[in-house]
């Protein structure tokens, strides 16, 4: 009996091992890759605006605020476009490394006076070289593992993709993870040495990734367009793509279709194949039909672009406002702390939805998991207004106002421990939702694009949106944060915040509570009905 018992449970510890872990070349690389760009993310770009607001001499607060939203809007746009064009892999990691090390060789020259009274127009240059630099870090290898994990699987089923999901997150924890531990270049010196070392970094992460991909499948990636995109693809020889069978009526293999989703009269001189690759302005019903999907998915994206000023704001402010704290904890452990929640909020997402909740009830599971996200990106801004509050009162009462920028007001900045902790929720559960949620309204071939691309989007207005924000708010911002009453920057964020909210609870209404399959050929009679 007892032998039985540790058979069966030797037994599943073996089972349970193989199918999350696996031996990968190109994995070791990867993630060595992963961990030079997690400790440059951590110790100088996590806190880079505070290199702004002491080297700026003019409206420094506000002109930090709106190079870093400039810098996070077009580092998630970038990063979008480097995973639909992830083909290209060595390419990509040559260009963004050239990017990148030039803007941090820039960096380090104004750092140690080498280019005098940098300008605010040459900092907004090297934002966009950094951001540019970000297309080939840590989302972008974080894609090619994954990709490399599920080499040789023309038909890949759901449990080896989901395999596959989790092998990746398990190879590159130890990068997360080693972050923790001093590192082998000290980011405690000044500016100067902390860029130097990031390029060194930068370097080293590029080499082993190239190293990696000797190693590669050559597996081939997605192309470049999506599904909704291609318009001039060749007209299909056969029936399958056109053709629909019902009861009642048959759709003619050569009919064409107008983006509009107008159906081509036979007569009409432009309908076959010859016309089909001339004319930009046809597409196929399986591009139609993919078109109308994501047309559903806008009203859920729009709530998302006040979400990512949210977080906008909290990525720009939570730093400065920590480098003018009582120092106990390090900037870079409290950003590794609120990425952690978001992992973990995250992983605990995607399993209650897919082990712990019926089919038919995952669309509402889903919703109330964005709508907890969504509060918790109410908070996030509500907190930081009243620790924002506390510490003006010691400003006022210490006479601090005339100051330099990064004196430390008395005050510990474990009173910023809640709000980087519902950050890291709010950006776990909301964006995890909404990517488990994009992959319930579109078709199968899309999912992958929901969380790297289509769902950044709206994000990635929203940090556009800050710049707006700022700049609306110009008369609260100072040349030292002391100066500045970046509270009421926070409560105009917490109100707009709650209006979101409101926004949400109306355009989830959109979305039916039970499960809908969105499959390619789900809504062609739809369309049939519609053009008939």
């Amino acid at each position: 009996m007892e032998k039985d018992i540790v058979k069966r449970v030797g037994g599943w510890i073996k089972g349970k091992v193989k199918y999350y872990i696996c031996f990968c070349r190109v994995a070791l690389f990867v993630t060595a890759a992963v961990y030079c760009h997690n400790v440059v993310n951590y110790n100088v770009l996590g806190v880079l605006v505070t290199c702004f607001t002491l080297n700026l001499k003019k409206d420094t607060i506000r002109r930090s605020a709106l190079l870093e939203n400039v810098r996070e809007g077009l580092e998630i746009q970038v990063k979008a476009w480097a995973y639909a064009r992830r083909s290209g892999f060595r390419k990509i990691i040559i260009f963004s490394t050239a990017a990148y090390i030039l803007g941090l060789v820039m960096f380090y020259l104004s750092a140690s006076n080498r280019i005098p009274n940098t300008s605010f127009g040459l900092y907004m240059f090297l934002s966009v070289l950094i951001a540019v630099g970000k297309a080939g870090g840590v989302s972008f290898l974080k894609t090619y593992l994954l990709d490399e994990l599920i080499a040789g699987h023309e038909n890949i089923s759901d449990i080896n993709y989901n395999r596959a999901q989790w092998r990746t997150k398990i190879w590159l924890s130890p990068a997360g993870v080693l972050v923790v531990f001093p590192t082998p270049l000290n980011f405690d010196e000044p500016w100067s040495r902390m860029f130097l070392n990031s390029m060194y970094m930068v370097g080293a992460a590029s080499f082993l990734s190239f190293c990696g991909s000797l190693f590669s499948h050559q597996r081939h990636h997605p192309d470049t367009k999506t599904e909704s995109t291609k318009r001039h693809r060749k007209y299909p020889d056969t029936s399958d793509e056109y053709h629909l069978k019902n009861d009642h009526q048959t759709l003619p293999p050569d009919q064409p279709f107008n983006n509009d989703g107008n159906q081509l009269p036979e007569s009409s001189p432009t309908a076959g194949a010859e016309a089909q690759q001339k004319s930009p302005s046809l597409c196929s019903v399986k591009q139609e039909n993919v078109g109308k999907l994501l047309l559903r998915m806008i009203p859920m994206w729009s709530a998302f672009i006040v979400f990512g000023l949210v977080m906008s704001t909290a990525d720009t402010f939570f730093s400065v406002q920590h480098n003018n704290m009582d120092d106990q904890i390090d900037t870079s452990y409290f950003l590794l702390a609120k990425d952690v929640l978001k992992v973990v909020s995250a992983c605990l997402c995607n399993f209650l939805v897919s082990r712990r909740i019926s089919r038919s009830q995952q669309n509402l599971a889903l919703k109330m998991i964005i709508c907890l996200g969504m509060m918790f990106s109410v908070l996030c801004p509500s907190f930081a207004w009243q620790v924002e509050v506390q510490r003006l009162k010691i400003v006022h009462e210490r006479g601090l106002h005339g100051v330099s920028e990064g004196t430390k007001v008395p005050m510990s900045d474990l009173w910023l421990a809640s709000q980087f902790c519902l950050w890291g929720l709010a950006e776990g559960l909301a964006i995890s939702g909404l990517d488990e949620f994009f992959s319930h309204h579109v078709s199968k071939s899309m999912e992958d694009y929901g969380s790297e691309v289509f769902n950044k989007i709206p994000i990635g207005i929203g940090s556009f949106l800050s710049v707006v924000c700022v700049s609306a708010g110009k008369g609260w911002f100072g040349n030292t944060l002391n100066q500045s009453r970046l509270d009421n920057y926070y409560r105009m964020i917490t109100i707009v915040a709650w209006i979101n909210l409101c926004w949400f609870f109306f355009v989830s209404t959109f979305y039916s509570t039970k499960e809908e399959v969105a499959d390619e050929g789900i809504q062609l009679q739809e369309i049939i009905a519609e053009v008939g």
